[in-house]
């Protein structure tokens, strides 16, 4: 069994019992209406035909009552103002309002008494009947009206993909309600004025304003960045965990959040709350144009995130569990007031069981504090860097990039039962013995333990079944007939998987998750006289592409789950089969759309503060720093969740826990707990201070390539080379002010950076067929992989096949891919006769042989 909060993150105990009394009401940001609460088309539809339309409504007398509905606009005379509605143009409203908020009636007052207009010489019996039938009509019609305003989106997708924008929407709100009013008054003589408890469509739309005027002082946009709605990044059609989902019950909780930067507290006490002026675009990090905001917040301070949750405390059958993707860097959360819990790491999820910090009934506030000294700290932080030279938000400094603070992954909340429920996995696949060993983590808080039953799907149906009680080691074995099925880059083929808790071994499933798994083995053996990476059997040359996950408008997070398909499937476009993912660890979504397209991916570990020395032929090797005791466990606590957390991804194939020397220290200790927790992949340190362990011998080059050294019982990488700057007007960062793509006085200007520069797209051209000629000769002497740099320019940086826009590719697709080709075929070759006369005899067994 396993505590709910996971993930590094530390909580604060909560009530053993639900508090009866749980203080003052609190200060929401916001309760309106939002397209999330309209039920689905056929609801508004009958509710306008009922309603008939009407410019405005009419006043009238009746029951001298006054109802005021949220999201109604009054005139100063009180009458609400008709619009038209386009019903086929999408909807950005929802991208500024939380998904969570409902329509309600805010009050009912009198109304002053007015004479009623005169009717015709109709008997009083029959306008009375006349009267009654027209009050039915008409409370029928502003009940439907109601009904659709109160029910949740999440309940209906065809509103979610087909949805209004955000002015249009307004007004067509309006006209709906309207209508109906105006029917109701005319047929009842009843008096209803519609107003707004809340903010009002011209100040949502301001919040839209601003957010698009940000985005598009951006020094360079993405296409998918330029035609983003607000909205999209609350979408619910990519699950933020895909390799364990509950499907319906989970809430996405990204979209615009209040915040206001403060003076850094380091969790002394909670933030007040006043001060909370403008809105953020959550998950997108505030220095970053698609946040809206566009500034840095320094060490000296702290980034302080509010909004709602609809989520209730419930009578205990289910508990609620609030998920954070990744937040730079330390994160302290608030529920109504109350410390959750805290977490410290930028690059790893953690959550919080939630439930008994809830409000019993209504709406609760989120507030989430973050600081993050940057490279004024000691944390790991990759290639972030902030100038403290510059006043200007972007200071690019070679090689290094915009720092980021904050949120930069999705926020969700996920709905569990409350008898017990998974909580993580661990996948373990087999190909020698057919099978998969599972390690599967339960959370009960009944204190129950749940019987587990594993399921496998292909194509076909039932291919592999397993069972055990928690806590057990449980193997799914595969059915006798079935062959498994090996994942390679060529045939990324991925089994589903359905885990399912009972409370015995033939009762009913209480909890059920969905996830998937592939059969894949990396391994190092001897393909003639070097020793080579193998790929579930079979020598496989490594060529990958150095992938530093920066964009332009967005920074750590892309604008869009396409925007970061893009990036993977242009690799493979290329011919590369590896992605090494530098100094940064993306979402599970950038690992699910690699086990999905088919690459595979060298995964760094993000660099902490400290630079070391280091140089290319080995100068530094058995050389590392020293770091504190509270700096190397912060270090490799984090390595560690980062392990854990992408260790189901078979697209994963290696760790890269430093670079080139950065940060470097107890690199012996690092290797035997990797070894160790994680034996089914390689590791080794690139390109720096080497000390003989790992699976690979790595140097790395500019601009290159040149011959690495071969090693007895270790491949030799070559891990960074190439490196060839060129930068396309127009299309770079920007050319500093006043000129085609500057970048106006809020940035520094651009610097434009690479290892080889050239002057011109054939120079390019040639450039690199002259490298791969060279390189195709390396591999023929035995080199096992290689990474060329880079994929895509990164602002002072012009050195991508790319532009960092990734509008503009500098190399043809298809010619450099039959150039790959040509190492792959040399890679799987025997490499015979490589060891020249006087070399050292070579070992008995290698410690890989003997497993």
């Amino acid at each position: 069994m396993q505590h709910p909060a996971t993930s590094g993150a530390t909580p604060t105990p909560a009530p053993g019992q639900p508090t009866t009394n749980p203080g003052p009401p609190l200060k929401h940001s916001r309760s309106y209406l939002t397209l999330a609460d309209l039920e689905e088309r056929e609801a508004i539809d009958a509710a306008a035909a009922a309603a008939a339309t009407s410019e405005a409504m009419d006043v009238m007398q009746g029951n001298g009552q006054q109802v005021t509905l949220v999201q109604g606009n009054q005139t100063q005379e009180g009458v609400l103002q008709a619009s038209a509605v386009a019903r086929r143009s999408r909807n950005l409203f929802l991208r500024v309002l939380p998904r969570s908020g409902t329509a309600k009636v805010v009050s009912l007052t009198p109304a002053p008494a007015a004479q009623p207009e005169p009717r015709g010489a109709a008997s009083p019996r029959t306008e009375k009947k006349k009267g009654k039938k027209r009050r039915q009509a008409a409370f029928l019609s502003l009940f439907v009206l109601v009904l659709a305003l109160f029910v949740r989106r999440d309940a209906v997708p065809e509103i979610k993909r087909e949805m209004f924008d955000a002015a249009e929407y307004a007004g067509g709100a309006r006209s709906l309600v309207d209508a109906a009013a105006s029917f109701f008054a005319r047929q009842t003589s009843t008096p209803f004025f519609f107003s707004s408890s809340s903010s009002s469509a011209e100040d949502l739309q301001s919040v839209l304003d601003a957010w698009n005027q940000t985005r598009s002082s951006a020094p360079l946009l993405t296409e998918w960045g330029e035609r983003m709605a607000a909205s999209d990044v609350s979408s619910t059609d990519h699950h933020p965990r895909p390799q364990l989902r509950r499907p319906g019950r989970w809430e996405n909780l990204n979209g615009f959040w209040d915040f206001k930067v403060e003076g850094a507290a380091h969790g002394a006490s909670a933030p007040s709350s006043e001060g909370y002026g403008e809105k953020i675009l959550v998950p997108f990090s505030i220095e970053s144009a698609l946040s809206g905001v566009a500034r840095s917040v320094g060490s000296g301070s702290q980034l302080v995130y509010r909004r709602t949750l609809s989520a209730e405390r419930g009578d205990g059958a289910d508990r609620r569990i609030l998920h954070f993707g990744a937040v730079d860097w330390k994160t302290w959360v608030y529920v109504n007031g109350r410390l959750v819990g805290t977490h410290q790491g930028g690059y790893e999820s953690f959550s919080f069981d939630v439930t008994d910090y809830l409000l019993p009934s209504g709406e609760s506030e989120l507030v989430v504090v973050v600081w993050d000294p940057t490279e004024d700290g000691q944390q790991p932080h990759g290639k972030q860097w902030a100038d403290k030279g510059s006043d200007k938000m972007i200071a690019p400094a070679g090689m290094w990039y915009t720092s980021v603070t904050g949120i930069w992954q999705t926020v969700w909340l996920e709905t569990v039962p409350g008898t017990f429920y998974v909580e993580s996995m661990r996948l373990t696949p087999s190909i020698r013995s057919r099978s998969l060993h599972a390690e599967i983590n339960t959370v009960s808080p009944t204190g129950l333990v749940p019987f587990v039953k594993l399921t496998a799907f292909d194509e076909h149906g039932i291919v592999g079944f397993g069972s055990g009680w928690s806590g057990e080691s449980l193997t799914l074995k595969f059915g006798e007939h079935h062959i498994p099925k090996l994942w390679s880059p060529d045939q990324p083929f991925l089994y589903n998987l359905t885990v399912s808790l009972h409370l015995a071994q033939n009762g009913e499933a209480l909890d059920e998750v969905e996830g998937y798994f592939a059969m894949r083995e990396i391994s190092l053996g001897r393909n003639g006289d070097a020793v080579q990476f193998l790929l579930n059997g079979e020598p496989t040359f490594h060529y990958g592409v150095l992938d530093q996950g920066w964009w332009p408008d967005g920074l750590y997070t892309p604008p869009s789950e396409e925007a970061l398909a893009f990036d993977i499937q242009s690799a493979k476009d290329f011919g590369f089969n590896v992605i090494r993912k530098h100094a940064k660890v993306e979402s599970d979504r950038f690992y699910h759309l690699c086990d999905k397209l088919g690459i595979m991916v060298w995964q760094d570990m993000p660099s902490s503060s400290g630079v070391y020395m280091w140089s290319p032929d080995g100068a530094h090797d058995f050389r590392e720093g020293v770091k504190s005791p509270e700096t190397a466990s912060g270090f490799v606590g984090e390595l560690k969740g980062v392990v854990k957390g992408l260790y189901n991804f078979p697209s994963v194939v290696a760790w890269i826990p430093f670079n080139e020397g950065w940060g470097q220290f107890s690199t012996e200790d690092i290797f035997a707990w990797l070894s160790s927790y994680d034996p089914q992949r390689l590791a080794w340190v690139s390109g720096g201070n080497d000390f003989g362990n790992g699976a690979a011998f790595d140097r790395h080059v500019y601009p290159g390539p040149s011959f690495v050294r071969l090693e007895e019982c270790r491949a030799s990488v070559l891990g960074e080379f190439g490196g060839n700057g060129f930068s396309i007007p127009g299309h770079a960062w920007g050319g500093g002010e006043g000129e085609e793509g500057g970048q106006g006085a809020d940035y520094d200007t651009f610097v434009d950076w690479g290892y080889a520069q050239v002057r011109t797209l054939k120079e390019l051209e040639r450039q690199y067929g002259l490298q791969m000629t060279l390189l195709a000769d390396l591999v023929g002497q035995g080199l096992s992989g290689a990474i060329f740099t880079q994929l895509s320019d990164v602002e002072s940086e012009s050195n991508g096949i790319l532009t960092y826009d990734r509008k503009v590719a500098k190399l043809g697709a298809s010619s450099v891919r039959s150039l790959h080709e040509k190492l792959f075929a040399a890679g799987r070759a025997p490499k015979e006769g490589l060891h020249r006369e006087g070399a050292p005899p070579r070992k008995a067994r290698c410690d890989w042989e003997q497993n």
